[in-house]
């Protein structure tokens, strides 16, 4: 009977088991490439002793992602396993905040077996936000985001002992301010459709930060003390965006290594600080290589005189903007080095403005119009005779999604053209 029981056919996990042994380490690591969830990945390297081995030397040199909605559903024991063997290799975690199965169980192993997490993207999130054990437990996080529920929610967070994080991103949130001060290494904050609480303490004692983001941020008081702070914390500041907020505009001229700059407004009453514009164009544009304006300032001659002074821009763009014309193309005198305009729901601008500065500005490389309905096949036709007159061989990507540049412009004489040294794309991508 034993004899009979050994003959027994194997079980088809152990058939492919013994299958997959045969392989060479090189095919096994693509095996591993190409499971698609990290727990089938575990479930093959715990098969075997040499799948385990290549797991681990495989797994070293790649970013491990786990997403907590994975691990919720498995038994305690697959849970032991599967943190056992891949916990340790695990470098960026997804939470999705609005999930409580066996929450507290699954953020314990997080916190013993993960000690390598670098990111951190939060959904979901409230101002019970339990998975914020995981923060105050970790210590090599660089990269946290934070999506909240409600903009009303006022988070409490500990992320002290994370001292190289680099990026914090928090989005539809409160913030007070409070719980990013200090940290040596932080270079990027990102504040997006956010409620800014106490901005007078506003915490900005950050002197490594390169990009600051308020994107559509309500400012509960707003007042001189937060720019004061911008001005004298961010020495390093290179990319300053400021939206759905009052601005004070001398504050981005008094930063010197600012390179990219973007300015939303929504307000029709609004006009561009012909100071500020001053200062930039008296510095030549100081390092600003990025400038973005976007909603209806009121726009003069004197305002485009002063951002034509700019000589360090390569991109320039405009968006919302009704009040830009074609004469204000003709003070852009000084933009040698601009390689991108962009212009988008502007319905005043006319071929005429966009070939003056197609004429101005000869390292031109992208002219990127959206909804923009002055816009023609005329425009096309000249910018290819301006390019192929060109003793450079400048050639230009026009994307007109919006525009009266019509499809059958692709057949036309002068764009099949040997010479012709424009592309047109009618999709912006």
């Amino acid at each position: 009977m034993a004899g009979k029981l050994r003959q027994l056919p194997e079980t088809g996990e152990n058939v492919l088991v013994r299958s997959l042994q045969t392989l060479p380490e090189d095919i096994i690591r693509c095996i591993f490439v190409f499971l698609p969830r990290l727990c089938d990945k575990v479930h093959l390297a715990c098969a075997d002793p040499k799948f385990r081995h290549i797991f681990e030397r495989w797994a070293r040199n790649q970013k491990i992602n786990l997403d907590t909605e994975d691990v919720e559903l498995m038994t305690l024991p697959e849970m032991i396993n599967f943190f056992t063997m891949a916990g340790p290799f695990i470098q960026v975690l997804y939470v999705n905040s609005a999930s409580f199965e066996k929450e507290s169980l699954v953020v314990e192993f997080i916190v013993e077996y993960c000690k390598n997490l670098e990111e951190i993207y939060y959904t979901n999130v409230t101002d019970e936000f339990h998975y914020r054990i995981i923060m105050a437990k970790s210590t090599k996080l660089k990269k946290v985001s934070i999506d909240c529920m409600d903009a009303d929610d006022v988070l409490t967070f500990d992320l002290e002992a994370n001292q190289d994080l680099e990026y914090f991103e928090l989005i539809n949130g409160c913030y007070t301010g409070k719980h990013l001060c200090g940290f040596p290494k932080l270079q990027t904050l990102v504040l997006r459709d956010c409620l800014l609480w106490n901005s007078g303490e506003f915490g900005i004692p950050l002197k490594s930060l390169k990009v600051l983001d308020l994107d559509d941020c309500c400012f509960e008081v707003m007042n001189q003390s937060l720019f004061d702070k911008i001005t004298e914390c961010c020495i390093e500041l290179e990319e300053l965006s400021f939206s759905g907020c009052d601005m004070n505009f001398e504050v981005i001229a008094q930063l010197p290594e600012l390179k990219r700059c973007t300015l939303k407004t929504w307000m029709t009453s609004n006009e561009l600080n012909l100071g500020f514009l001053a200062q930039l164009a008296e510095q030549k544009g100081n390092k600003l290589t990025t400038l973005h304006l976007s909603g209806q300032f009121l726009i003069t001659n004197e305002h485009v005189r002063y951002i034509g002074q700019f000589s360090s821009l390569k991109e320039l763009r405009w968006t919302n903007n009704d009040v830009l014309e074609d004469d204000h193309f003709k003070f852009f005198n000084d933009l040698h080095l601009l390689e991108t305009f962009a212009l988008s729901w502007c319905g005043q601008v006319t071929d005429l403005g966009l070939m003056r500065l197609l004429r101005k500005c000869e390292q031109l490389k992208v002219i990127d119009l959206t909804d923009c309905e002055l816009i023609t096949n005329e425009f096309v036709i000249n910018a290819i005779a301006c390019c192929a007159k060109s003793s450079s061989y400048r050639h230009l990507v026009v994307n007109s999604k919006g525009t009266k540049i019509k499809e059958t412009m692709l057949t036309h004489p002068d764009y099949l053209a040997y010479l012709n040294h424009v592309k047109l794309n009618f999709t912006n991508k």
